[in-house]
């Protein structure tokens, strides 16, 4: 019997939180709709069950530590959302609001005032995904390099496809 629809989504919700993502992130991944991602990861994490399944998938995940908190990690920077640092933009949210700061490698104040955020090198992680994979590292690995090639190249520069194509 196929499980229903509505479990899927809490055993996805299990996953994402036990590899380290926000509950409201995680509520998103797991296919719980964008309005009500807070009481959703709120109403599951209440649930005993949910949070008995999290921290056995979480024992099951550390087993093979630290290369598998490694590879999670840079998954989640290749791969993840790096919206969770808008609020510092925005003025209204600092390091200890909701803001997630795992893209963020680099945060300054300027005395001019703003604020500017460095995040992490996506290009970088995914090379360093493709180095743990061994095997599948030369396709990837160029692919990666032609990725590196035209980001960057400049868009105005006609020898930028050149360059790209090798």
């Amino acid at each position: 019997m196929k499980p229903s629809l509505n479990t899927q989504r809490r055993r996805a919700f299990c996953v994402y939180m036990a590899r380290g993502f926000p509950p409201e992130e995680a509520a998103r991944k797991a296919g719980f709709g964008a309005g009500d991602c807070g009481m959703q990861s709120a109403a599951l994490l209440g649930d005993a069950k949910v949070r008995r399944s999290i921290a056995r998938l979480r024992k099951e995940l550390s087993f093979g530590a630290p290369a598998s908190l490694a590879r999670a990690g840079l998954e989640r920077i290749a791969l993840g959302d790096a919206a969770g640092a808008l609020p510092l933009l925005s003025g209204e949210g600092g390091p200890a609001s909701t803001a997630d700061l795992f893209h963020v490698a680099e945060v300054r104040l300027p005395k001019g005032g703003g604020v500017e955020i460095k995040f992490c090198d996506r290009l970088k992680a995914l090379s360093l995904l493709a180095g743990l994979d061994g095997g599948e590292q030369n396709a990837a690995g160029s692919l990666l390099a032609a990725l590196a090639r035209s980001a960057q190249a400049p868009a105005d520069d006609p020898r930028a496809e050149d360059r790209a194509n090798g």
